[in-house]
């Protein structure tokens, strides 16, 4: 499979540092706005690394559902190979790659449990179907056959009807991240992208350019 002659010219924006935010959450609040608006398909999809108790890297794409007090806020399964990598090893990097505006953030931070009142709150206003397969699926783990999945399914329809309350799972919820450290990369021309790293340094943000 050759692929090296794709090649892409990179000319939506800069991101020059006369036009920054002071704060990363305003800078990423400012790229996230514009990027919603183009209206594509999960546009807070972001792709989170985790390391497991052996050193080994896991990548996979979640949803981000909240931005609050300083944390960026998704939700799973604790006993998930994600949410066990972090239970052990409570830090992450996440990506979003924003192509159509020729962007990317990268978010590194330590990773916390939000409390369960939170979690239950987001549950709740989940679709029905999606709290039946939080329910119903024990995430991760092997399961023989897809039509093995489909009967827990119909199990926990049938003993929760639509209009019914569904229980969130105990060992479903959502984690925190609080970020140390962001870059915003802005393709660029001639490779000669824009890199903006924000670091938190004694609880200030200090900024510094990379070379691309």
């Amino acid at each position: 499979m050759d692929l090296h002659n794709i090649r892409e010219s990179y000319k939506f924006d800069s991101l020059l540092e006369s036009n920054l935010e002071s704060n990363p959450f305003d800078q990423f609040q400012h790229w996230y706005q514009s990027y919603a608006e183009l209206r594509i398909k999960d546009s807070n999809a972001m792709a989170i690394a985790t390391v497991d108790s052996q050193g080994n890297p896991s990548n996979r794409i979640v949803l981000l559902k909240a931005v609050e007090d300083g944390e960026f806020i998704f939700f799973t399964n604790y006993g998930s190979a994600k949410g066990q990598d972090l239970l052990i090893n409570p830090i992450v990097s996440a990506l979003f790659f924003w192509r159509e505006q020729e962007r990317q953030v990268r978010i590194q931070g330590k990773v916390v449990r939000i409390s369960k009142e939170k979690s239950e709150a987001y549950f709740a206003t989940r679709p029905y179907l999606s709290q039946i397969g939080a329910a119903a699926s024990e995430q991760s783990q092997p399961i023989d056959d897809r039509s093995t999945l489909e009967t827990k399914f119909a199990k926990f329809q049938h003993e929760y009807p639509e209009g019914s309350t569904v229980p969130m799972p105990e060992n479903w919820g959502g984690f925190a991240i609080q970020p140390l450290s962001f870059e915003f990369w802005q393709g660029r021309e001639g490779r000669l992208h824009d890199r903006i790293v924000y670091m938190l340094e004694r609880s200030e943000w200090t900024i510094s350019r990379l070379e691309p």
